[in-house]
């Protein structure tokens, strides 16, 4: 979705997914010396494409996010540099489609494990929106994140000085049994579920909260009405990329309960 709206090519998608997984790598995991040089040149790489391709676009404009910056670009260039719309585009086609792939799988992995939440969405399609804030906050694809404090601040009986590098544990919060009752249960009718904090506060709030909402309402929609008898497949192995931060399995293997109908009206 994000890859399309900023106007990559669709031939491209494996090879930036692969270079997008690479850099979560080296940002937030522990890779071998050896691994972090391999990752460092794919990164650039990646840059040099989004550089590539932001030169592209300035010959031939589309109706993509792109082509918009470099229009903003052209109405005013000391106020959006080519360089600047490059950065745009390398950092919102990496964080704009792999915590919201997690998202997704975190989600459906949930329900489907929790079967009388799923078969609750099966009959009352209406739960859903708020079926997706317990998801993000029950099973977010954004565990931690890192801040450094401008100011003094006492957070409970400590007190950090201004300067200190924090690692923030989102998923922690979102389970704070003051807010929230039996924080460790996953429940599709929670109410005040949209309370946690996933997707940042304040000034960091993401810019694509809305996009991912409504991506996720979307797949929910469609597997529910389409897929009511979908199930895990039994006796798979979860396997997590290693880091702190994000988090959502490499692989989730779904079946049907039975085999679904043909379209007749598309066959005929």
């Amino acid at each position: 979705m994000i890859f399309t709206l900023i106007g990559f090519p669709p031939q491209d998608t494996k090879m930036l997914k692969n270079w997008c997984g690479d850099r979560l790598a080296f940002s937030w995991g522990r890779p071998s010396a050896a691994k972090q040089v391999e990752i460092a040149e794919n990164m650039g790489r990646y840059w040099d494409y989004c550089q590539e391709f932001v030169a592209r676009k300035m010959a031939e404009p589309a109706g993509d996010f792109t082509s918009q910056l470099l229009a903003a670009h052209h109405s005013d260039p000391g106020e959006l540099s080519v360089r600047e719309i490059a950065g745009i585009v390398y950092g919102l086609s990496i964080a704009g489609h792999e915590t919201t792939t997690n998202l997704t799988t975190n989600t459906v992995r949930q329900l489907l494990t929790h079967r009388a939440q799923w078969e609750a969405l099966c009959a009352d399609p209406a739960l859903i929106p708020n079926a997706v804030e317990e998801a993000l906050r029950f099973d977010t694809s954004v565990l931690t994140w890192r801040r450094v404090t401008t100011r003094p601040v006492r957070i409970g009986e400590a007190d950090i000085p201004a300067g200190a590098k924090l690692l923030l544990a989102l998923g922690a919060a979102n389970r704070d049994p003051a807010l929230f009752d039996n924080p460790d249960r996953f429940d599709v009718t929670r109410k005040l579920a949209a309370r946690h904090i996933s997707f940042g506060h304040g000034i960091h709030f993401c810019l694509g909260a809305p996009l991912a909402r409504m991506e996720l309402r979307i797949v929910l929609k469609l597997l529910t009405r389409l897929a009511p008898d979908l199930d895990l497949l039994q006796n798979q192995e979860l396997s997590f990329e290693p880091n702190i931060a994000f988090r959502g399995p490499r692989e989730l293997w779904l079946r049907r309960a039975r085999a679904p109908k043909p379209n007749t009206a598309s066959a005929s």
